[in-house]
């Protein structure tokens, strides 16, 4: 539900370290007593523009890779929990000797790595749900980073372990709920737009908007999520937050302490609209900074529609 920007650099950079390391890996791999289908993949992947190609296909692309490879390597396609044993030909060497060998180098490597990738990213929340934080961190007790989802999980599709605009830095909840899933309605957040995904409140008594603190109960109001509904179900939100009620109701207060007059007031000091909003909720006013802060697209959200910004 938060976008992820486009990181030209970033991508300019995973290209020019990864590529050599996958095209070190097909070179590796004798080609005798291989399938015809293999060889054949195997020498269309073996070209540095190619890869390059797969690397940085954008999400769009990504789908016609994958039916590309459906069409002509169809053994290259797994299944999620598919037992080692019963892998294709194909699909073992893609995943285990070239795309998903290199992953796990990329996961532990000290130069450009996983790690590297996560913290020059800059997420500080996780763009599938905007609920908890994405922080990595970097002492003489070691390092810590955000899981990284595949957006076409890599046990499906080995071929994308590595694309960039496949590899999502994402809490571990919703690592974990998606895990292998295929699923052809969702929604990658390098394409979500602003507004793609609208917080509201629905009333659920008459008293909704009286003044009285003790008006205000969590009976009295529910909290509904618009956007990809496949994202939506997928991922719970609507069930995950109903248990942030209490946010709401914290705007709904504020809402009487921090009137029009009283934004106004603060405005005449020489605060910006943006400072004034930081400082009244503890957020940000800003769609491109969402990610810094867990629940701000709530937060945001409701505000507006309470008149508050």
């Amino acid at each position: 539900m938060v976008q992820i920007k486009l990181n030209q650099a970033l991508l300019d950079k995973h290209i020019l370290k990864i590529v050599p390391k996958i095209k070190v890996n097909i070179a590796a791999i004798g080609r005798e007593g291989l399938s015809d289908e293999t060889v054949n993949c195997l020498n269309h992947l073996d070209n540095e523009k190619e890869i390059q190609n797969l690397l940085s296909a954008n999400s769009f692309q990504l789908k016609l890779y994958i039916a590309f490879f459906q069409d002509k390597y169809p053994t290259s396609i797994g299944m999620a929990n598919q037992k080692k044993e019963d892998w294709n030909e194909l699909y073992k060497i893609l995943r285990e000797n070239i795309f998903e060998q290199e992953y796990k180098n990329w996961g532990t490597r000290t130069t450009y790595g996983a790690y590297a990738f996560v913290e020059t990213l800059g997420l500080k929340s996780c763009p599938y749900c905007n609920r908890n934080y994405t922080f990595t961190v970097n002492n003489k007790n070691g390092k810590l980073r955000p899981e990284i989802d595949h957006f076409y999980p890599k046990s499906v599709y080995p071929f994308l372990a590595m694309s960039f605009y496949n590899l999502i830095p994402s809490c571990q909840i919703c690592n974990h709920t998606k895990s292998s899933k295929v699923k052809e309605n969702l929604e990658n957040p390098y394409d979500m737009k602003e507004g793609s995904y609208r917080f509201t409140y629905i009333p659920n008594s008459i008293d909704f908007t009286a003044i009285e603190n003790e008006k205000y109960n969590f009976a009295n109001f529910e909290i509904d999520i618009n956007g990809n509904e496949g994202n939506i179900k997928l991922f719970k939100l609507e069930e995950l937050y109903r248990q942030h009620k209490d946010v709401v109701l914290e705007l709904l207060i504020k809402k009487v302490y921090y009137p029009e007059s009283y934004i106004k007031e603060l405005e005449g000091f020489g605060f910006a609209k943006d400072e004034i909003y930081r400082y009244l909720f503890s957020n940000y006013n800003q769609e491109e900074d969402f990610h810094k802060r867990p629940l701000s697209k709530l937060i945001k959200d409701i505000s507006e529609e309470l008149g508050l910004t």
